[in-house]
């Protein structure tokens, strides 16, 4: 069964740089988004569509999902029913209690490895482990 999500509330956002789908976001500027790049960065949501730099001068923003469950790509396999942090790079990670390291939320359908999709009843913007 693939991972699946389930709205409760998505937003527009303007985008400052490129940014992937399924992957963690941070604001970077008034109703403006950016991808993440350290695992301490603050997340406000999913992004449910790529952005590419070209697309961003044709004035396409993003869709970003900042409450529900929302489908995510993974870095390394992590089990349903665990706690998910995010990767430096938005992805979601298995907790590990990093320091510094961003909680997502909880992994409501697992994965067996990196770069398959989870889904994640999201928690955000997450605490910090």
């Amino acid at each position: 069964m693939p991972a699946t999500g389930n709205f409760l509330l998505d937003k527009g956002y303007d985008v400052q740089a490129a940014i992937v789908k399924k992957r963690a976001v941070k604001l970077v500027g008034e109703e403006l988004v950016g991808p993440v790049t350290a695992i301490a960065d603050i997340p406000i949501g999913v992004a449910q569509f790529d952005c590419t730099t070209g697309e961003i001068a044709k004035g396409k923003g993003a869709s970003v999902r900042l409450a529900g469950i929302s489908v995510m790509e993974c870095s390394a396999a992590i089990a349903a029913g665990g706690l998910v942090q995010m990767a430096s790079d938005g992805r979601a990670a298995p907790y590990t209690g990093a320091s510094g390291a961003r909680l997502l939320g909880l992994c409501t359908k697992g994965s067996t490895t990196a770069g398959q999709e989870v889904s994640v009843h999201l928690d955000l913007p997450g605490g910090v482990a």
